[in-house]
């Protein structure tokens, strides 16, 4: 479980980088169509990191109740 939620954090941070710039690509527009596009691109994204997010605590909790389960044995 602890190489899981490694590898899922290592992705989390490479996804909110990817996040990160497009939220500079939005502030930065020359026009609108090119905001209209890093906005929308920047949804997908926000989407994307919120359900990674998800995964990371799902492997917490998950980790959790084998380390109880483990203690009661």
């Amino acid at each position: 479980m602890n190489q899981l939620l490694i590898k899922i954090s290592q992705w989390f941070a490479d996804e909110q980088e990817i996040l990160d710039e497009l939220a500079h690509d939005v502030a930065t527009s020359d026009t609108i169509e090119d905001m209209v596009t890093a906005k929308q691109a920047y949804a997908i994204q926000d989407t994307k990191v919120d359900a990674i997010m998800e995964a990371m605590r799902f492997v917490e909790m998950e980790s959790e109740v084998v380390e109880v389960n483990e203690d009661k044995k």
